[in-house]
């Protein structure tokens, strides 16, 4: 059996020749690409590397604390700590911390927002003439958002006498008349109606007669000697605590220190008797805010209409009445910065009678993945009430009156002194930091180091670019603002304790206080394999240990999604802003999903070169059909002719499959891919597997003849119904028609690879879900275009072999007939037509179900857009007919050997 089978093959060497090629590129050109693709992604796992490493690997995060946003779109906010507040024990850190592998565990446990108090003293004396009485009101008020919006603050009065002098707060007149000027204005004004209201104002006394003798008599209120007034201040500062040794490993924030030293892993709060039995919390603090505020104070000089009786006026029952009754004109301004308040607040201890927690910003979509609205939310004004104050609130600042996006909890702290020590603990500042002494890292792979930098929402269009001067929106002293500060506190987890415990602050709870886990992994070096696995390996272990919410930040890379921020309550207009926002994991998504997409496109190709060994097999069984009824009237089996068939393809495998391997290590060390010796080995097999697979069918269908096909032609089989021919379309479409299988293998090649083409967008567009926007995708995805085409390439030029396989086993079956339509009055131009028209109705069969094929995929399964998709297909079905078309060249220049004695001699 085995010489028959090498004597048919010799005996039909052009068709071996043929099918040797065909399985031999294929499986050439199989293991190349492959081993391209792999050389290719050495190039982008370059790239990748380059910009792979973040602060951390992984962030575990409190149990079911991601957003749907998150969950949905894989995305987070630069500000995704806002709204975590505890969740992790400190049992779960310790087990994270002493896992194997792990580098890194720095802890966050965000406490809360605590105000420090504070009195800023804004001085008038540049003002003041030569006046006996005088009257001044200073009007405050608080600009923000790039001064787009105002918010009034204090209205203060100021009294300043020149020939009286004061004692003990009364005005004593040259005549010995004595009058309590400040205390009736003071004993008048209305209360303040709640955490907002500011209209009542007060007055400050003085005279130049007796300096510290009005209300400059106490120094820690106004400066002994000064004019002016004092305001007193709340300045939110978000604290948070760390681990002071993980932290310094994780980000040298130790080496960012200014002043003072940095946090101990054994600082914790300690008693002190100065100036009281407190409890003190030892905090570093960032030498900047973020905050973008100014405390704005113009001042007006009130007019007098009779100066001799403001002392009477003054001490009178109506002195607030009168005092605020009367016009002024503007003589002065003052200006300070957040940062500038911020500075004077931290000069002493404080403690802070309440902390406040917001939540997370919800969200409504307006363009999946590209823009955002945030919900805005109301907060009771009870979050601010406080007995310990006037009126029974606190004096919140006044941006929390705007609109606000988060909801606001309030833990109140006990003024009790338990076992001889204050409740409520101090803060005192041991030492500064600064934030722009901090690490750098990778533009493209960025995560957020939120613990010490707020996101910035820089302007999207003209009008918020106009609105905001062209900078970015920053925080504000709004604690359920959209944006939030960074902790500008940090303490120790130790030193945390009294803040977490219920007896010092109602609600509290110390049971779980860490908010999220930056882990750091050993030995990651890139991206790859064994990096990889050993962060999964982690991460694994984390999730299995402590049941946390494990997310491999490995990789994330930063993009911009638009936000409509709606319109302020005091002047700020509503803004298209760009906020970034991070990519989880996009490196390991991408790799993964290039190796998918290579092996996808490599397949392609295996499948094309089957169909066209499928039809070509075909084609040798219906030509040897005389031969095979032969063999079975002389006794043959089914299942040796089977065998037969089927190892005449097989060794064309084998023998083509040795030639292509030494073809691709040749080609692998001309072009310098790595492609190792054993891999080049896999062209033999390959190649023996795609023979035999395409050689199945046809085989087993020629095994079922029966002896009668040793004299039936093999163009008999004839439709069922005949109907006449009319014109050359017809003829074109019968012909087609009467050989279904072989024109589905050659126009399912067209298909496959029109297809491919056209789903070329929606694999893009598949990428552009993981990538396309973050920085790092936009870097990489150039690079490996190239490759895509060439795969495609491949995939359409093995499809145009195989229409053109059709086209010439078509014509060489029908080459009687069409030897005797010539003899009937044909011409050469006719013959050549008819060709054209089968490769056009092969093409369109091809390329319209390669582009029906792309819309089902592609809108069905990969959300391409429509239009764009629709675009893309018509353009790839019209290049699928021209590629048909452009494949009948080859069959064309047969016709001329298409001559009566030629076609006889051969039959």
């Amino acid at each position: 059996m085995t010489t028959f089978i090498w004597s048919q093959l010799r005996h039909r060497r052009s068709r071996v020749s043929a099918l040797g090629c065909a399985i031999a590129l294929a499986a050439i050109s199989f293991v190349l690409l492959a081993s391209t693709a792999k050389t290719s992604d050495l190039r982008v796992r370059g790239s990748v590397r380059t910009n792979f490493r973040n602060a951390y690997d992984i962030l575990v995060r409190p149990r079911a604390s991601s957003t749907q946003l998150e969950r949905s779109e894989r995305l987070v906010r630069d500000n995704y700590l806002s709204g975590i507040f505890g969740g992790i024990t400190l049992r779960q850190y310790e087990i994270i911390k002493n896992i194997r592998g792990v580098d890194v565990a720095a802890p966050i446990a965000n406490i809360g927002y605590i105000f420090a108090p504070g009195r800023i003293f804004l001085s008038i004396r540049p003002w003041l003439n030569r006046d006996p009485s005088q009257l001044y009101r200073v009007r405050q008020y608080e600009l923000a958002q790039a001064r787009t919006s105002r918010f009034s603050s204090y209205r203060a009065y100021v009294y300043y006498a020149r020939r009286n002098r004061f004692e003990a707060g009364r005005e004593i007149t040259p005549s010995g008349a004595a009058f309590d000027v400040c205390s009736p204005f003071n004993l008048g004004k209305p209360l303040d109606r709640g955490p907002f209201d500011r209209s009542a104002g007060y007055l400050r006394c003085y005279s130049a007669q007796s300096p510290g003798k009005g209300s400059d008599a106490a120094p820690e209120v106004d400066p002994r000697g000064g004019v002016g007034v004092d305001t007193l201040l709340f300045f939110p500062i978000l604290l948070a605590a760390i681990d002071p040794s993980q932290e310094a490993r994780l980000l040298h924030i130790d080496r960012t220190i200014v002043s003072g030293r940095f946090l101990k892993s054994t600082d914790r709060a300690h008693v002190t008797s100065v100036p009281h039995h407190v409890r003190v919390v030892p905090v570093i603090a960032s030498t900047k805010t973020f905050v973008d505020e100014h405390l704005l104070a113009d001042t007006d000089r009130l007019e007098i209409s009779n100066p001799q009786r403001v002392p009477q006026k003054l001490a009178s029952p109506n002195a607030y009445r009168f005092v605020t009754s009367l016009p002024g004109t503007a003589i002065g301004h003052q200006s300070l910065s957040a940062t500038q308040i911020y500075d004077r607040l931290l000069g002493s201890e404080f403690t802070s009678n309440n902390y406040w927690r917001p939540s997370e910003t919800q969200y409504r979509v307006v363009r999946r993945g590209h823009e955002l609205v945030p919900l805005t939310t109301t907060n009771p004004p009870n979050i601010w009430s406080n007995p310990l104050y006037p009126g029974g609130y606190f004096h919140a600042p006044p941006p929390n009156e705007d609109v606000q996006f988060r909801r606001l909890r309030v833990f109140v702290g006990s003024n009790l002194i338990r076992n001889g020590v204050l409740a409520t603990p101090y803060f005192h500042v041991v030492g500064r930091y600064d934030v722009a002494k901090l690490p750098g890292f990778s533009p493209l792979s960025r995560v957020p180091l939120e613990t010490y930098y707020p996101p910035e929402l820089e302007p999207a269009d003209d009008a918020a670019r106009q609105a905001l001067h062209g900078k970015a929106l920053l925080p504000t002293e709004n604690l359920g603002d959209y944006i939030q500060q960074p902790p500008l506190f940090l303490t120790t987890l130790q030193a945390m304790r009294p803040l977490l415990e219920p007896k010092n602050f109602s609600g509290a709870d110390s049971k779980a206080p860490i908010s999220v886990i930056r882990v750091r992994v050993k030995g990651v070096n890139g991206p790859d394999p064994l990096s990889m696995a050993r962060i999964r390996a982690v991460a694994l272990q984390v999730h299995d240990k402590t049941g946390l919410d494990v997310d491999v930040t490995a990789g994330s890379s930063p993009r911009e999604l638009l936000l409509h921020l709606p319109a302020g309550k005091f002047g700020r207009p509503p803004l298209l802003l760009k906020e970034g926002w991070v990519k989880k994991g996009v490196s390991v998504a991408f790799l993964r999903a290039v190796d998918r997409k290579s092996l996808a496109l490599s397949a392609l190709i295996l499948v094309i070169c089957c169909f066209y060994l499928a039809n070509g097999a075909f084609a040798v069984a219906r030509a040897r059909r005389t031969e095979i009824g032969t063999l079975l009237c002389l006794g043959w089996s089914r299942s040796a002719i089977f065998r037969v068939l089927l190892g005449e393809l097989v060794l064309i495998g084998f023998v083509v499959g040795i030639v292509g391997t030494a073809v691709a290590a040749a080609v692998a060390a001309g072009f310098a891919l790595k492609l190792s010796f054993l891999k080049t080995l896999l062209v033999l097999p390959v190649s023996v597997a795609l023979a035999a697979l395409a050689g199945f069918v046809p085989a087993w269908l020629a095994a079922a003849s029966v002896p009668l096909d040793a004299v039936r032609p093999p163009v008999s089989d004839a439709p069922h119904r005949r109907r006449a021919v009319n014109g050359i379309w017809g003829m074109a479409w019968v012909n087609l028609r009467r050989l279904p299988v072989r024109t589905m293998l050659g126009a399912g090649g067209l298909c496959v690879g029109v297809a491919a083409l056209a789903l070329l967008l929606g694999i893009e567009r598949a990428f552009n879900g993981t990538l396309v926007g973050t920085l790092l995708g936009n870097a990489i995805l150039v690079r490996i275009s190239r490759l895509d085409f060439v795969a495609i390439g491949l995939v359409i030029l093995l499809a145009a072999f195989s229409v053109a396989d059709v086209l010439f086993l078509n014509l060489r079956e029908r080459a009687p007939e069409l030897v005797t339509l010539r003899t009937s009055g044909w011409g050469e131009p006719e013959t050549r037509r008819l060709i054209g028209l089968e490769a056009v109705g092969l093409g369109s069969l091809g390329a319209g179900g390669g582009a029906a094929l792309a819309l089902i995929i592609g809108i069905g399964f990969l959300d391409v857009p429509a239009l764009p998709l629709i675009a893309a297909a018509a353009v790839t079905a019209a290049g699928g007919i021209i590629v048909a078309l452009a494949a009948s060249v080859a069959p064309l220049t047969q016709i001329t050997r298409l001559t009566a004695p030629t076609v006889l001699a051969e039959e």
